[in-house]
């Protein structure tokens, strides 16, 4: 009778094409198998056909699954990029095989979760995560910063902006100015036969959104400076 622990080899393709044709079917199984069995598991090979930038993998999940149950013992994967979507996610993988004692293997990177060196590799990792999150954040403020010096505003003349006439939502925002909800605003639009931006109906959910929209905002901020500037002429 075989007791030895079993180790999950996982296969990731990108594509329908390679799956069918065995490019890189071949060879990750092998050198995984051996690594694995060297290590002194039972192997157990899960295949999986689908985009490294997807967050849904069934197959990974259903390895996930079995290692926290303690079916199986150990993860193993060629590349880092055939195992996880970023660095975050890496780590992510890391915290779940340390708190749910399970051992993860990425062999090319020689990564080992059961290692000093597999520990030290995802400290470091997790500071580059940190590092590259602060860079995107900081990189983010200082596009927001130059739209506005360029008079830009996200949702209004820049970005996503709504496809209905200006009359439209113009009327959108009086209505409701003048006391009207979002349900009421949207039966008097179908009664007046006004068409949505993609021809369906209206629903309260589509006004709400153009309500707290930066348009919205930018509106009532003109009705405001309107109606100071007559108050100061009278």
């Amino acid at each position: 009778m075989n007791n030895r622990p079993i180790a999950l080899i996982y296969v990731r393709v990108s594509t329908g094409r390679q799956a069918t044709t065995g490019h890189s079917l071949e060879s990750q199984p092998k050198i995984l198998s051996a690594a694995a069995q060297k290590d002194g598991y039972t192997v157990k090979i899960i295949r999986e056909t689908a985009s490294g930038r997807k967050a849904a993998r069934p197959q990974l999940s259903s390895a996930l699954q079995m290692l926290a149950e303690g079916k199986a013992h150990a993860l193993y994967a060629l590349d880092i990029d055939r195992l996880a979507r970023s660095t975050l996610h890496l780590l992510e993988l890391a915290n779940l095989s340390k708190n749910q004692g399970w051992r993860l293997v990425v062999v090319s990177a020689d990564v080992d979760t059961s290692t000093p060196a597999g520990e030290m590799f995802f400290t470091l990792a997790a500071a580059f995560a940190q590092y590259e999150s602060r860079m995107i954040s900081e990189r983010v403020l200082r596009q927001h910063a130059a739209r506005r010096n360029r008079g830009e505003i996200w949702g209004v003349n820049s970005g996503p902006v709504t496809e209905l006439p200006k009359n439209v939502v113009d009327e959108i925002f009086r209505l409701n100015d003048e006391g009207y909800g979002a349900s009421r605003i949207a039966r008097m639009l179908e009664e007046k036969c006004v068409s949505t931006a993609r021809g369906g109906r209206w629903a309260a959910g589509t006004i709400q959104g153009i309500l707290k929209s930066p348009r919205a905002r930018v509106w009532r901020s003109k009705q405001k400076s309107s109606t100071e500037v007559l108050l100061q002429t009278e």
